[in-house]
């Protein structure tokens, strides 16, 4: 299609394309009230072939006077036919003017109606021009003569032109792109052709008289009219009824009309110029020129949907057309001989074959259509389903997405309606509920989306009288006639679904409106309308129980207000009406009518423009109990429900306060209990909850009057010291606090230690809160867990020691995965004979760099680290296995080995499991194996750990108390839990020479364990007097310097074979 086909939607060039789609809209009979044309052959209701609405009426009104221009045509050439037909001396004079009429016809029609698609009118004009100039040629250049260079004219020009045009006419309209329209045209073609076989091209075949050429030219117009004809009746089928339609097919029956005459008539050599024959092609030339220039000729190259007469009709032609060749045998039959047997056995198998591929066509579209409606019920339920408009819209888009043909570009646009009427003047009244529309002759918010459409399909939403919308799908014409049956029944549902989601709505409203009415009715909240004078129009029930009374109609909301708050209340309504008030609550106090005052939130609403309300509304809250509570929590936010010193918040509250202080000295301890948490899973929470408790109230003794005490969490504490004469006095308290983990806790019905350690900063090294905790923090960190001085202050060389300890725990883990860990062992000898039964493994870290590192420094980065377990188990591994091979060397006097289990490893699930499988793998008799646990290990009530105890002494595995003494120590749980072997601290062996009643609670301890059948070693023996005093009193095992240091294994295998 070329560009000055389609309609742009701009300016300039659109004001032409309003002007011509106003002339389609007078042709079509949609004009404005005045000048309106009606046209002879309307739609059958229900209907509409195409309605384009006008744009103006004064277009309408502009192209009246052709409507006057037909009669006035039709009446001038009919007096030309006359003079043609009855006054022989004259019939070229009329003829010519008849030929110029019809061309000037043309040229007028073309230009003043403009049609949608103007290159197959000015075909035809050119046609009928090129046909008038052969007949000149024939009359007067070469008289007589055929065939002649007007049979050339004729053939070779006009008849080109006038297919051309007929053919560009019949692709304009409703078109048919299947198979079965083009199915229909080839049998009406085959039908038309036998007729014209018979009645004039084989009578040619068979004239003697006709030389090749003559014979050729003769055929060629009979063979041109059947392809006029098979064109004509496409057309007649097609397009929409309308008088130029039937001016056109009246003009192309008259022009076959002629030519069949003409040709009968030459065979019977009785035809002469000017006789009636020629009325046919005058009609011809009358009829077309009244075709073009009557204004429903636009109609012709308009798009509209196929009606049932239209369909019904293209039924009845192709059965006349299937039914001439059984017709034509059975009237040669009945007269005589049948001549033309082969010719009709060849068109009736044609037809019969033509008839069976138009069954399978039919067969396919009804495929298609079954498609089609299986969609369309998938859509409807769809619809039902929908609870909103936008559901609908979407369904409505995938629905007609579907029902086109795959790839086909369209839109769909779905207009909603809050005024019906509005929309029903702007897009006209459907009386059908179907049209085919412009796109420019729509509404802007229509035609935007489809600007890149010419046509778009419309069809009205509506439920009974009452319009819901209009549904509008942009496409291609073929692919808008395949929607044609399907658009209105989408339509039809879609309407119904909105209506009832409206209606639903509406339902909804009202519900909650009865709903909001209740809550008011019902509301803890005062509701209260106060007009332009401060004065209460109405409030709810509420006010009776936050006020006192509900009778407040007609006073003022002011007076309500403590004396304090009104000044603000008033300017805040003054604001409110205004449009200048904030958002958010408004703290007012009210004073009740016994005189108290309640604390309530306030909310202003500007509703004056509200139906029903007509002011200000106010809603208010009683929070007076709310505020209470708040203040309680926010007391308990900063106290410790446990201890009931001050929690995190409010340390980090005095901490702040501190640093601020532009006077005096403060300081800043962080405490901490080492080894909580083992009393806090071996005795129980309830127990290690009594440990804080007994905890908090010595700190708070000792710091009673001279600082504040913060319990910060689990196992820490906090405390700010204020005022303090100088640095070493804080250092003096902190050296008091730490000291009080010398004296045990009684808990839980035992005695527990809490070693407490401290890290101190002051603010003679920090400046802010931050610096102090963050300093505290780092010296809390360098103090060491055992050994040494237990709190620490904060220097500037701490932050390397913090550095080291960081990388230290680096090193730990490589060098666990490195294998850089060794075992050492130290015999333990019989203080009797000197003769050593026994060796205790002994993990010992060679660093690269450090050199050797105690045990003291890296076991607890171990714990922290949760390393100990795997470090734990290597141990286990490695000393069960040196000792199989002492055994398997030395099987009857092998020394045993004693090997150290920590709480975390003893308590891993399956550590029993783990020992049993190394006994195993290494062969070593479980009597030669002892495991050293702790006393913490051994608190609380654990059955599991008393069955795992249970289970490795079954199994012959010894069990050892190691560092007797010095942990959470309590005599009863020995005879509880059953076990065979304590092993005395190094710290009462150190005691014993010079202290005799350090050495009578050695000797009670030996003869305690004597008494529950349990050996004893002592440890750390260094000096022969210890040596001496331990044997003495009665203890059989001991270990130390004085015997040996802790020996590697190759000493150790030396040591077992001099022996042995």
């Amino acid at each position: 299609m070329s560009s000055d086909e389609r309609f742009p939607t701009g300016s300039g060039t659109g004001d032409a394309s309003a002007t011509r789609v106003a002339t389609r809209h007078e042709a079509n009979g949609h004009s404005a009230p005045s000048g309106t044309f009606v046209d002879p052959a309307p739609e059958p209701p229900g209907r509409a072939s195409v309605a384009i609405r006008t744009a103006t009426a004064s277009a309408g009104r502009a192209r009246s006077p052709l409507r006057r221009a037909v009669p006035i045509y039709l009446t001038a050439t009919s007096c030309l036919a006359a003079v043609y037909l009855f006054v022989p001396a004259l019939f070229v004079v009329a003829w010519a003017l008849i030929v110029l009429s019809s061309l000037t016809a043309f040229a007028v029609g073309i230009a003043r109606h403009n049609p949608r698609r103007r290159q197959p009118w000015l075909l035809l004009g050119a046609g009928y021009m090129t046909l008038a100039a052969g007949t000149v040629v024939a009359l007067v250049v070469v008289p007589g003569q055929f065939p002649s260079l007007a049979d050339l004219v004729f053939l070779g020009g006009s008849l080109p032109l006038l297919l051309g045009g007929l053919i560009g006419l019949t692709r304009s309209g409703a078109r048919f792109p299947d198979r079965a329209s083009m199915l229909d045209a080839v049998i009406l073609t085959i039908g038309a052709g036998f007729l014209a076989w018979t009645f004039l091209i084989n009578p040619f075949l068979q004239d003697p008289t006709l030389g090749a050429l003559e014979k050729a030219v003769s055929i060629a117009y009979p063979l041109s009219d059947v392809l006029t004809l098979a064109i004509l009746a496409r057309l007649g089928l097609a397009a929409a009824r309308n008088t130029s339609l039937a001016f056109l097919l009246a003009s192309g029956a008259g022009l076959l009309t002629a030519d069949v005459l003409y040709g009968l008539s030459r065979l019977e050599g009785i035809w002469q110029l000017g006789g009636p024959i020629d009325l046919g092609w005058l009609v011809f030339y009358i009829a077309g020129g009244a075709a073009a220039l009557h204004p429903s000729m636009i109609r012709l190259t308009e798009p509209h949907v196929l009606t049932r007469t239209q369909v019904s009709l293209r039924r009845g032609v192709l059965t006349f057309a299937s039914l001439l060749a059984p017709a034509a045998l059975l009237v040669q039959a009945l007269r005589g001989p049948v001549l033309d047997g082969v010719l009709i056995a060849v068109v009736s198998a044609a037809l019969i074959l033509l008839s069976l591929a138009r069954m399978s066509a039919v067969t396919d579209n009804l495929r298609q259509a079954l498609a089609r409606e299986r969609e369309l019920r998938e859509a409807c339920e769809a619809l039902l389903a929908s609870t909103s408009a936008d559901e609908t819209d979407a369904v409505l888009r995938r629905a007609v997405g579907r029902m086109l043909p795959p790839g086909t570009e369209h839109r769909v646009v779905l207009e909603l309606h809050s005024e019906p009427e509005v929309v029903a003047a702007a897009l006209g009244n459907l009386t059908g509920g179907l049209e085919l529309r412009y796109v420019v002759t729509l509404p802007p918010e229509v035609a935007e989306p489809l600007a890149r459409f010419e046509l778009a399909l419309h069809c009205r939403l509506a439920v009974g009288d009452a319009r819901v919308g209009d549904l509008f799908v942009g496409a291609d014409e073929p692919a808008l006639i395949g929607l044609q049956e399907a658009v209105p029944v989408l339509a039809g549902q879609a309407a119904t679904m909105l209506d009832r989601i409206r209606l639903n709505r509406e339902i909804s409203r009202r519900d909650s409106q009865a709903y909001f009415r209740t809550l008011v009715l019902n509301a803890t909240e005062v509701i209260a309308i106060v007009g332009e004078d401060n004065r209460i129009t109405y409030v709810s029930p509420a006010a009776e129980q936050v006020i006192g009374t509900a009778d407040l109609v007609g006073s003022d909301l002011l007076d309500l207000i403590d004396e304090e708050d009104r000044d603000e209340v008033r300017d805040l309504l003054d604001a409110t009406r205004r449009g200048m008030a904030g958002e958010g609550l408004n703290q007012w106090q009210v004073r009740r009518t016994d005189g108290t005052l309640v604390c309530t939130e306030a909310v202003i609403g500007d509703m004056r423009r509200e139906p029903g309300v007509n002011g200000l509304v106010v809603t208010l809250r009683d929070v007076t109990e709310r505020q209470r509570l708040e203040q309680e929590l926010i007391a308990r936010a900063y106290v410790d429900p446990l201890t009931g010193l001050g929690n995190r918040l409010r340390f980090q509250d005095d901490v702040a306060a501190a640093a601020g202080r532009r006077s005096g000295l403060c300081g800043v301890m962080i405490i901490n209990i080492d080894g909580f948490r083992v009393v806090n899973d071996t005795m129980g929470h309830e127990v290690g909850d009594e440990l804080l408790i007994a905890v908090g109230k010595r700190l708070s003794s000792v710091l009673a009057g001279r600082g504040t005490l913060a319990r910060l969490g689990a196992d820490e504490f906090g405390a700010v010291v204020e005022d303090a004469s100088d640095v070493a006095h804080i250092e003096r308290l902190a050296e008091q606090v730490v000291h009080l983990s010398t004296e045990t806790f009684h808990v839980g019905g035992s005695l527990a230690a809490a070693h407490l350690r401290a890290g101190v900063a002051t603010t003679a090294d920090a400046r802010t809160a931050k610096e102090l905790l963050s300093q505290a923090d780092v010296a809390l960190d360098t103090v060491p867990s055992s050994g040494g001085r237990r709190w620490r202050r904060y220097e500037a060389s701490l932050h390397a020691e913090v550095l080291d300890r960081m990388q230290l725990r680096t090193d730990l883990d490589r060098a666990f995965a490195e294998d850089a860990f060794v075992l050492n062992y130290q015999p333990i000898v019989e203080l009797g004979e000197a003769r050593t039964v026994g060796f205790e493994a002994l993990l010992r870290w060679p660093h690269p760099e450090r050199g050797m590192v105690s045990p003291a420094t890296f076991i607890p980065l171990a714990e922290e680290s949760g390393l100990i377990v795997e470090l734990g188990a290597w141990v286990l591994r490695t000393a069960v296995a040196t000792a199989a091979e002492w055994h398997r060397k030395h099987p009857h006097d092998t020394p045993y080995v004693s090997v150290n289990v920590s709480v975390r490893q003893f308590r891993s699930p399956d550590f029993v499991d783990q020992v049993f499988a190394e006994l195993s793998r290494s062969g070593l008799p479980a009597r030669l194996l002892t495991l050293e646990i702790t006393e913490s290990l051994l608190l609380g009530e654990h059955d599991r750990i008393h069955a795992d105890i249970a289970r490795l002494r079954a199994a012959g595995i010894k069990m050892s108390i190691d560092d007797f003494g010095t942990g959470y120590s309590s005599l009863s749980y020995l005879h509880r839990v059953p076990v065979d072997t304590l092993k005395l601290d190094k710290s009462f062996v150190d005691t014993i020479t010079g202290s005799g009643q350090q050495l009578d609670l050695v000797r009670g301890i030996i003869q305690l364990a004597a008494t529950l059948n349990l050996d004893v070693v002592a440890e750390g023996i260094e000096t022969p007097e210890e040596h001496h005093l331990l044997k003495e009193a009665g203890c059989r095992l001991g270990q130390g310097f004085l015997f040996n240091r802790p020996m590697t294994e190759a000493d150790a295998a030396r040591l077992i074979n001099g022996f042995r």
